[in-house]
Parts: C-alpha cells; sequence; structure tokens
C-alpha cells in the first residue's frame, strides 16, 4: 500500500478490542492512518459486556470467571492496567492493578448423582507461585508430551501429600467419613508404585513407538487395581479413583494415538467426541459420567441445540482445554473478577485505547457488507447508527458507580428512533476491515461473502452455535442462613439442567451501592444451555423466567436447604426487593437474560467442526481479517481467551495485510 492504511474494526467484543491493542502498540501512527471500532450497542465486550442496574448492581451476560491459563486475556490486562496508571491517574479508583481486578478462586463445585439426588462435593486445588500473563506465554503451546508429565506429576501428588489427597482436596458437603490413614496410605501407595510404572511405560514407548498399547495397558490396570479395591463406600475415594482414571486415561490416549509425533497434533482426534475418546481408550463408566468430565461439557454449553442429551465437544479440544485447566494454570485455577467484566475488562480497554487515539463508534449498526467480485475484496460497509437530539453519535459512554467507571444498562441520551444510514467505503473510508462480529450474525450481514466462497459457506454451515440462558440472584441472607456448609466464594458446575453452573459473587456487594436497607447478605450467579424450542419462541425471556422459577423451587435446595418455604418451594422472602412484592413476583426484581440474538449466541466445538473454522488472515479477500472465538486460532473454544487471542492473530495478519506481505494462500478464497 503506498499510503498509511486506514483500518476499521467491525465489533466491540474482545477480539476487535484486542486487534485494536495490538495494532496501536509504539509509534502505531507511523504504520496506520487510523484504527476506528464500530460497535452496534452503546457498550463494548460482545457475550463478555455487564452493565450497571438499579443500586448499581451488576448485570452480567452469564458467569464470567477467567481461568488460570487464560495467558493472553491476562498479558492484555497486565499491559492495559500498567498503561492506564490509575494509581497516579485516577487515585480514587477502588481497582488500581490488574492484581485489584481479580483474585484467586481455587474452590470448584461438582456433583454427583447419588440414589437419585444431587449431591455438591468440593474440589480444591493447590495454588502456585506462577503469574498468570507473562509475556509470550500464550505463544507456547501445550504439547502433547507436557500433558503426559504434567498429569503424571499431578497424580504423583496424591501420594507425596497423604493423607490430605495432594494438589486436590476432595470433600462431600457435609463432608463424609474419612478412611483410616492406614487405608489411604495403601491406596495411594498403590498408586505411586503404578505412577512409578507408568513412567517408565512412557519414557519406553517415546523411544520404541510400535507396541505402545501393549506396554500401557498393565500400567492402566495397576492404577485401576490398586485404588479400586479401596473404593468402598467412601464418595471422596471414588471421586479420586475418577480422576486418577481419567487423568490416565489421557496420558495413554496422547500415547496411543501418537499425538506427540503427529502433525494434525489435538486435531488428528477432532471428529471424536470427547467422551467417545475417554471410552476408546478405556476409561471407565463411572469416569466418563463423572462430575468432572460433565462440569466440563457443562461450562462450554457443549450440548448439541441446547439438549442436555445430546453432549457434543471435541476430542482434541476437550484433550487440550482438560489439559490446561486442570495442568497449566497459573496461580489458581479460577479467578474471579472483582466487579463486573465491563468494568474490570472492557472499560479500562476503552480508556486505554481511546487515549491511543483509536476512535470509537458505539450505536453503529453493521447491516451488510458488499463485496467487489473482480477486486477480490469488501467493497463498502452499510451500517444504521443512532444520533442524539443534536445529531451526534458520539457520546461519553462511561458512568461512575463507587468511584469505578462502568457501563450503564441503557444508552445515556438517546431518543427512541433516531437513526442514519452511513456507508464506508473502500478506498476513501478504509483500507483494512477486521470482521469482529460473532458468527451468529454472519450469514445476516455477510451473504455476499459467504455467497462468494465455498470456505465462508463451510464454516458458517458447520461451525455451530447455541443459545443460552442466565439468571442472578440477590439475597437477604448469607449462604451459611441459606443450608450451605461449603466454603464461600465456590463456583459449581455440572449440576442440574438447565442451569448447571452456580457461582457464588457475594464478594461483588462491595462494589455495587445498595441503601442500607435493601442491602444483599449475598449474591449467585446460574447458567445454561437454552434448548432451541425454548430460544426460538416468541417469549423466550418468559421462557427463561419460567425456568428459573421452577429450578429455584425443584433443584435449589440441593445447595441451599435453608431456602425452602415452610410449606414447601422455594422461599421467595429470600429475595432481595426494594419496591413492594409478595411471592414470586419477587423473582421480577431479580436479573435475568435470554441469550438469543445471534450475536449473543455461545460458539461451541463439536466433534468434526475445527477444520471449517477460517485462521484470522486466511479468508479470501484481499483487504478482510476476521477475529473471534469462531476461529481458528490455536485454542478453539467459545471463552474470552480464544477471543483474545484470535485479535493478536488478527492484529498480526492486519500488519501483514498492511505491508503487502499475504501469501498465496491466503488469498485463495475457495481452498
Amino acid at each position: 500500500m503506498s499510503r498509511l492504511p486506514r483500518v476499521v474494526i467491525l465489533g466491540g467484543g474482545m477480539a476487535g478490542l484486542t486487534t485494536a491493542w495490538e495494532l496501536t502498540r509504539g509509534d502505531w501512527r507511523s504504520r496506520y492512518r487510523s484504527v476506528a471500532v464500530y460497535e452496534r450497542s452503546w457498550r463494548l465486550g460482545g457475550k463478555g459486556a455487564s452493565s450497571r442496574g438499579r443500586n448499581g448492581r451488576i448485570e452480567e451476560h452469564g458467569l464470567h470467571v477467567l481461568l488460570g491459563y487464560y495467558d493472553a486475556t491476562f498479558r492484555v490486562m497486565r499491559e492495559v492496567y500498567g498503561e492506564l496508571d490509575r494509581p497516579r491517574t485516577d487515585p480514587g479508583c477502588p481497582i488500581a492493578s490488574w492484581d485489584d481486578a481479580v483474585a484467586p478462586s481455587p474452590i470448584v463445585g461438582l456433583t454427583d448423582r447419588v440414589a437419585g439426588r444431587w449431591e455438591p462435593w468440593m474440589t480444591r486445588f493447590s495454588t502456585n507461585d506462577a503469574v498468570p500473563g507473562m509475556p509470550g506465554a500464550e505463544d507456547r503451546p501445550l504439547r502433547a508430551l507436557d500433558i503426559v508429565v504434567r498429569s503424571l506429576r499431578l497424580l504423583a501428588d496424591f501420594h507425596d501429600a497423604a493423607p490430605a489427597l495432594g494438589s486436590v482436596t476432595l470433600g462431600s458437603v457435609p463432608a463424609p467419613p474419612r478412611r483410616s490413614g492406614a487405608s489411604r496410605a495403601m491406596a495411594l501407595t498403590a498408586l505411586a508404585a503404578a505412577l512409578e510404572a507408568a513412567t517408565a511405560a512412557t519414557q519406553l514407548a517415546a523411544a520404541s513407538g510400535p507396541g505402545l498399547a501393549d506396554l500401557l495397558r498393565p500400567v492402566a490396570e495397576a492404577v485401576r487395581s490398586s485404588v479400586r479395591g479401596l473404593l468402598g463406600d467412601d464418595p471422596a475415594a471414588r471421586r479420586t479413583y475418577q480422576l486418577v482414571d481419567l487423568v490416565a486415561t489421557n496420558v495413554r490416549g496422547v500415547l496411543v494415538d501418537r499425538l506427540l509425533t503427529r502433525e494434525e497434533g489435538f486435531a488428528a482426534i477432532d471428529g471424536l467426541d470427547y467422551r467417545d475418546w475417554l471410552r476408546r481408550h478405556g476409561a471407565q463408566p463411572e469416569t466418563v459420567d463423572s462430575a468432572v468430565v460433565r462440569g466440563m461439557y457443562d461450562l462450554v454449553f457443549a450440548y448439541e441445540n441446547g439438549d442436555p442429551t445430546r453432549p457434543g465437544f471435541s476430542a482434541g479440544l476437550g484433550l487440550q482445554l482438560a489439559s490446561r485447566m486442570l495442568l497449566d494454570f497459573k496461580g489458581s485455577i479460577f479467578w474471579k473478577m472483582q466487579a463486573g467484566m465491563g468494568e474490570v475488562v472492557f472499560a479500562p480497554l476503552y480508556q486505554a485505547l481511546e487515549r491511543r487515539g483509536v476512535e470509537f463508534h458505539l450505536m453503529h449498526r453493521l447491516d451488510e457488507v458488499t463485496v467487489d467480485n473482480a477486486a477480490n475484496s469488501v467493497a463498502s460497509l452499510r451500517l444504521v447508527h443512532r444520533v442524539d437530539d443534536a445529531g451526534n453519535s458520539t457520546r461519553r459512554p462511561l458512568v461512575d458507580v463507587g468511584g469505578l467507571p462502568c457501563w450503564p444498562d441503557a444508552p445515556v441520551g438517546e431518543r427512541a428512533g433516531d437513526a442514519a444510514a452511513l456507508e464506508l467505503t473502500a478506498g476513501r473510508d478504509f483500507d483494512v476491515v477486521v470482521l469482529a462480529v460473532s458468527i451468529g450474525i454472519v450469514p445476516e450481514v455477510c451473504g455476499q461473502l459467504v455467497a462468494a466462497s465455498k470456505k465462508w459457506q463451510k464454516m458458517v454451515g458447520n461451525v455451530a452455535t447455541v443459545a443460552t440462558q442466565s439468571f442472578q440472584l440477590w439475597l437477604a441472607a448469607d449462604e451459611r442462613r441459606l443450608g450451605w456448609h461449603g466454603p464461600s466464594g465456590v463456583t459449581l458446575s455440572g449440576f442440574a439442567p438447565p442451569f448447571g453452573t452456580w457461582a457464588s459473587m457475594g464478594h461483588l456487594i462491595e462494589r455495587e451501592v445498595w441503601p442500607e436497607a435493601t442491602r444483599p447478605e449475598a449474591v449467585a450467579y446460574f447458567c445454561g444451555a437454552l434448548d432451541d424450542a425454548a430460544a426460538a419462541g416468541a417469549l423466550p425471556s418468559s421462557a427463561v423466567r419460567a425456568a428459573a422459577v421452577e429450578f429455584l423451587g425443584d433443584q435449589l435446595p440441593v445447595i441451599w436447604p435453608g431456602a425452602s418455604a415452610a410449606g414447601g418451594g422455594f422461599d421467595w422472602d429470600l429475595l432481595v426487593a426494594d419496591s413492594p412484592a409478595s411471592g414470586v413476583e419477587r423473582f421480577d426484581q431479580q436479573y435475568w437474560r435470554a441469550n438469543v440474538d445471534p450475536s449473543d449466541r455461545y460458539v461451541q466445538s463439536l466433534p468434526g467442526t475445527d477444520r471449517y473454522r477460517l485462521a484470522p488472515g486466511d479468508t479470501g479477500f484481499a483487504n478482510l481479517v476476521v477475529a473471534g472465538d469462531w476461529t481458528d486460532c490455536g485454542l478453539n473454544a467459545g471463552c474470552i481467551e480464544a477471543a483474545t487471542r484470535s485479535g493478536i492473530l488478527a492484529g498480526r495478519a492486519v500488519d501483514r495485510m498492511a505491508a503487502g506481505d499475504l501469501t498465496d494462500e491466503e488469498e485463495s478464497r475457495d481452498q
């Protein structure tokens, strides 16, 4: 390109904002004339957005937590907070640095189905001294060999720290009777011996290749035999066995399928469902159906069409996520944000990017991307934007809540119905386009792109999405009074559908601004997949409300027995209401969502679909890059880390495009 290019980024979610962050490093104006972000909402964040409702309460899209292996996300956060330098520039802000913004959350809850009843139990992972987001960490892939070595170390921890069961402490709520120290020591000693054999077998297997299955079969059986006979009726022992079997099966599968040496790596098993892959490599039925595996599926909404009876999750990704989550976390397995994601992640990003000179155009909805087939490029972008009474479309979008810059729950100063058409033209208004919208909206606004390219057709036809649902409760009783006997601040998954995940979020109350008379004592978030029938209904929000009300009465007593009313059902008086209401009407003053809009649907990783994803720089169009958790970014899962990694790759692709450095492969639209 003979002049400095102008970059337009369509979409203000994490992928689009990360792209802008990467493009505006250093003396970026020597490389680009302008970088502009167009977002259809009044707030940034996409599926990670949150805002503030009445009483300054935090209202989220769903459950937002960060995992300890989210190195790209943490790296960007660390850079953003460092650049903002809030202790100097905004000394009154209660979240001044990245480690103010998040806190370790090492306790993870799961649920078993025992005698027809859900039984919650806690898993406490040890923390470590590693710091998430160190420079370059996201560029170091987790290799199959890493999985083998780290899995053996994790299992060895069970022996090294007896009788506390090592890095992971398993116990029910309330805690079950413990087995004797001698019995526990026997089990762990047997396990340690098996692990020594597994280590030797792994070393031999790496050298010999052929006969691998024969080498590993006795090792696997030794592990099982050493534990199975000591299970008895001890739930903790049974769960330990399931975890041992899961990790051992992952190691065995990696070696038997030669993922250490195959060029495709994890993609070699993408066509299988993760549960089917575990069965293929000898996992016991109770392991495949265990709370650990079910919890993984729940956390990524891995159910086709939102149907809980149709689990589907790519084996390659399942193995990668299980390994990263359990074996590659930095500091803590989970990190909980200390306010809403909107103000922990996206308000700081907006502030830092605006300081750098990035242009923001909020309330600009993309209607159509047009194609110049002769030039094999994007010709124009057609948008509709909202304006205020004075005809302006740019304003200060943040509000102050307790000294913290936040997104409001509605645009400020808008007059309903005011809209204007806008068309951006290639060569005049932009030179490079980054399409960072959700894949769900692509068929609606990118019809010409899809029609012109076979690989775009395959992508939109195979990369699936699912609707999700969530609700939040503010309660007038603390968790002890509600009957919860486990540790506070837990995140629990693998629970009863349709809301299989619960997070205790009471730590956020201090970031909200409740009157003393109605100040909550506890906050709870629930979420799950929403089946397509309900999502396609006339009133999906009403369907979510009905499902939540039924869930509270039927399932919540499992974790909150103290929340039951005297005559049965849920005690609605426990819900905080700041206007007169009684009974179930008090639920109407809580917060719930049906995420059914195409842009709000969660991106899935169903078996056999990984190959249809487009890499950020491989769109087939000369001036187009894509970004989002639906792209091929090395972590092909629906999460903020995937969006961040995709944004980083998109930034690199734009740099290459601006330098005229695209490869022939990247220019082939029909590959």
